[in-house]
């Protein structure tokens, strides 16, 4: 059975393969379920097994095809899905949560055929079950749809992933005009080196802070930018007052003012669609160059994300990067890494931003238990080995600020939480 890799399965590929190479870990993330009751481990356990059984595909791997296509590897597998459980006293907080779940995504999975790990925690009469993903194997968006599925809720589908799919060995005029496009956008947002943090040597650890938006204070978001930036303009408003927070850490520590070069991934299908098409990746991307001395204005920096984004959609830059990023796949990883360096000048990008909006979770219970929130954890791509991410669960924003560790002392962790903190 194939499942041909697309152009963009194949740039995530490359992430990871740069990822492996500078910490040791792969390009992984964690999304996590507060739950509001105690998860039968043994249960759990049982759904697990059923799903590893049937479901081969969760333990596939890249490989190449005879006509040099990559494709994803399925074969017979007795792998079943790991679970790892753990208990904290009563009186661990939720930063003391999210540090031991953080902590996890520093473990590299234990072979090439898994890409799946859950991580369950109780405490007292809570659970908190979070399940480390493969990017190359699923999105944010994704790992929410399986996870709904794992929960016995939501619609579910990989019948497109278990048989042979289009190899993409056409139109390749479209796809080179779409390179020639993309290739002007890089020139103009690449010009010279992006600002960036002086990234420390060895292999970084990951840490991370969460900050929740109860609903109240999430609605004052929304009013905000609705009133500040416009109509459906929420991912425009939190990147640009992210972007102004950062900018005050690289004042702080004398960065030279070059611009910043943020990457955006988008990914616009709707949520039904996203829960039948679980696995792989379905996304693009923006590409947003601010000035250092715009930076410092939250409304200079706010008029530019928006007048970047209407011209890149009016040129079809996203669906571009789409088609041109087949051109990719001949290519095996180390190039892909050398073409993706000579693109970006050596750093793709000065900070990690993502906006998964409104996830694909349809349902409020896990296995009969109420769900309470649902919140991500990424392992920020080193360099830059730094990120803010935000997502929502049923008009609830969650906010995570992920670091390498060496890249900022504590007082400035405080400052950036501080900033996101003052979004509500």
């Amino acid at each position: 059975m194939k499942r041909y890799l697309t152009g963009i399965d194949w740039v995530v590929n490359a992430l990871d393969y740069i990822s492996r190479r500078k910490t040791g870990v792969g390009n992984t993330a964690q999304v996590v379920l507060e739950l509001e009751g105690i998860i039968g481990e043994e249960k759990l356990g049982e759904r697990l097994k059923i799903i590893s059984r049937d479901y081969p595909v969760m333990f596939g791997y890249p490989s190449r095809a005879i006509n040099l296509c990559p494709y994803w590897k399925v074969t017979s597998s007795r792998n079943t899905l790991r679970l790892n459980t753990d208990s904290l006293n009563l009186e661990s907080d939720f930063d003391s949560i999210i540090r031991n779940l953080s902590q996890r995504l520093n473990h590299p999975f234990k072979d090439k055929r898994e890409h799946i790990l859950f991580n369950l925690i109780h405490q007292g009469k809570k659970s908190f079950l979070g399940m480390i993903f493969d990017h190359r194997l699923m999105e944010a968006r994704g790992a929410e749809g399986f996870l709904d599925f794992v929960g016995g809720n939501g619609e579910f589908s990989l019948e497109e992933s278990l048989y042979d799919g289009p190899s993409h060995l056409n139109r390749w005029l479209d796809k080179f005009r779409a390179g020639r496009k993309v290739n002007r956008a890089f020139l103009h947002l690449t010009e010279g080196r992006p600002r960036v943090l002086g990234l420390t040597q060895g292999n970084p650890k990951v840490g991370c802070r969460l900050i929740n938006f109860n609903k109240e204070r999430s609605s004052g978001i929304f009013q905000n930018a609705f009133n500040e930036a416009g109509y459906l303009m929420l991912m425009p408003y939190v990147l640009s007052k992210s972007i102004v927070i950062l900018n005050q850490i690289f004042e702080d520590k004398r960065i030279p003012p070059q611009d910043y070069l943020i990457p955006v991934s988008i990914d616009t299908r709707p949520n039904d669609l996203v829960r039948k098409e679980v696995l792989f990746n379905h996304l693009s991307f923006f590409l947003f160059r601010i000035t250092a001395q715009e930076a410092g204005s939250f409304k200079t920096v706010l008029s530019s994300v928006k007048k970047q984004i209407y011209a890149q959609i009016k040129i079809g830059l996203p669906q571009a990067i789409k088609e041109a990023s087949f051109l990719m796949r001949i290519a095996p990883l180390f190039l892909v890494n050398i073409l993706l360096k000579a693109m970006s000048k050596g750093v793709p990008a000065s900070f990690s931003f993502a906006f998964i909006g409104e996830g694909a979770y349809a349902s409020d219970n896990f296995m009969q238990i109420p769900v309470k929130n649902i919140f991500h954890i990424p392992r920020v791509p080193y360099p830059p080995g730094l990120g803010i991410f935000f997502n929502q669960y049923r008009g609830n924003i969650n906010a995570t600020f992920s670091y390498a560790d060496g890249l900022l002392n504590e007082k400035e962790i405080e400052i950036v939480k501080l900033g996101i903190n003052s979004l509500a």
